[in-house]
C-alpha cells in the first residue's frame, strides 16, 4: 500500500497541483467579468459589481474539475454618473477596491484562493481611461484523503494542505468603445511546501512552484443599429512550458437586455453563450463542446454566472456597454 501511495500522488500532483501546465482555473465567461483575470479592471464600472459563478467541467468524467468563485469591486468616492459632479470631478483620477474568493476542485485535490485588489484609475482623454491594479492574497492546495479510493477498501489515506502568498498586477485601458488589458498572475512564483508519500508529508518537492501566468485581452463594441451591437474580443494566455492558448469570442447584444455569443478556444473547445440583463441583475450561461482528444470521454462543460449591480443610493444603474 505504501508503494501505491508513492506512485499515486505524484500523478495527482501532475494532474491538479502546480505542474508543467496551466494552473489557473478555466473560465468561459471571463469577458463578462474581466476582473477575475486582471486586477486593473477593479471598479471600472459606475456601480458596485458583484459576481457569482459555478463551472462544472467535463461532465460525466469522474473527478472532473468544478470551480466556484465570488467577486466584488467598486470605485471609491462619488459615482461618476452623479449629476452633481463637476467637469473637474469627472477628470480626476479615482481609486477602486475589490475582492475575490474561489475554489477549484479536481477529484480529491483542491485549490482555494482569496485576494484583495486595488486599482488607480487615470483619465487620458475625455473618453479614455487607464487603470493600474494589483492584488494580493493566499492560495491553498490540498488533498482530501477521504476521497481517495484504493483496491484495498480498508486503506485510509491522510489529508494534507499547503498555503502560500500570491500576487498579481494588471493594466486596463478602456473607453465606451473598446477595452485592452494585460496582466500577470502568480507573479511571486512561490513554491508549495507539499509532497505526498511515505515519510514525506509537508516536504517541499521540486516542480511544486506556482507558475507565472500572463494574459492579454481586447474587445471592441461595434454598433449595428440603435438596438443591436456586436462585441468581438480575444484572449491570449501564456504559461511556461505549456503552449500558448488563444480564445476568439463574439457577442451579439440586443439593447441592454439580451445577448448571445460564441467562443473558440484553440484546439480545446467551441463555446455557446446566452445571457439576460434585467434591472440590476444579470444571468449568463455557457456550454463548452470539447475538441481535444478528451472530448470522447465527457459530455461538455457548463458554466453559470450571476451578477448584481448595486448603487449606494437608489439611482439608475449605469450599464456596461460590453455586457
Amino acid at each position: 500500500m505504501r508503494r501505491a501511495l508513492t506512485l499515486l500522488f505524484p500523478l495527482l500532483l501532475l494532474a491538479a497541483a502546480p505542474a508543467l501546465a496551466q494552473q489557473q482555473a478555466q473560465y468561459s465567461q471571463y469577458m463578462n467579468n474581466n476582473y477575475i483575470l486582471n486586477p486593473g479592471a477593479t471598479g471600472v464600472e459606475d456601480y458596485i459589481d458583484i459576481k457569482f459563478s459555478h463551472r462544472t467541467q467535463w461532465t460525466g468524467l469522474e473527478g472532473a474539475p468544478k470551480t466556484y468563485y465570488a467577486s466584488g469591486s467598486s470605485s471609491l468616492g462619488k459615482w461618476r454618473s452623479t449629476p452633481k459632479r463637476t467637469i473637474r470631478d469627472r477628470r480626476r483620477p479615482f481609486h477602486a477596491v475589490g475582492g475575490l474568493v474561489y475554489k477549484d476542485e479536481t477529484g480529491p485535490t483542491s485549490r482555494t484562493g482569496a485576494y484583495l485588489s486595488y486599482a488607480y484609475n487615470l483619465l487620458l482623454t475625455s473618453d479614455l481611461r487607464l487603470a493600474l491594479g494589483m492584488s494580493a492574497g493566499m492560495q491553498q492546495f490540498a488533498v482530501d484523503g477521504q476521497r481517495l479510493r484504493f483496491f484495498d477498501p480498508t486503506t485510509v489515506a491522510p489529508s494534507a494542505a499547503s498555503r502560500v502568498l500570491d500576487g498579481s498586477v494588471g493594466l486596463w485601458m478602456y473607453s465606451s468603445k473598446f477595452y485592452l488589458g494585460i496582466s500577470g498572475a502568480q507573479l511571486l512564483g512561490n513554491q508549495l511546501n507539499f509532497s505526498y508519500g511515505p515519510g514525506q508529508m509537508d516536504v517541499g518537492a521540486s516542480g511544486n512552484t506556482l507558475r507565472r501566468h500572463y494574459f492579454a485581452t481586447a474587445g471592441v463594441r461595434l454598433p449595428i443599429n440603435d438596438d443591436w451591437s456586436l462585441v468581438p474580443s480575444v484572449l491570449v494566455k501564456a504559461v511556461n512550458p505549456a503552449p500558448l492558448s488563444l480564445d476568439v469570442n463574439a457577442k451579439l447584444k440586443y439593447q441592454d437586455l439580451l445577448w448571445a455569443g460564441v467562443s473558440w478556444r484553440a484546439t480545446d473547445a467551441f463555446v455557446g453563450m446566452v445571457g439576460l440583463n434585467y434591472e440590476q441583475f444579470t444571468l449568463g450561461y455557457s456550454y463548452d463542446a470539447g475538441l481535444s482528444e478528451l472530448a470522447g470521454y465527457h459530455n461538455g462543460s457548463h458554466e453559470v454566472l450571476l451578477g448584481l449591480r448595486l448603487k449606494k443610493k437608489a439611482q439608475v444603474v449605469c450599464t456596461n456597454r460590453f455586457w
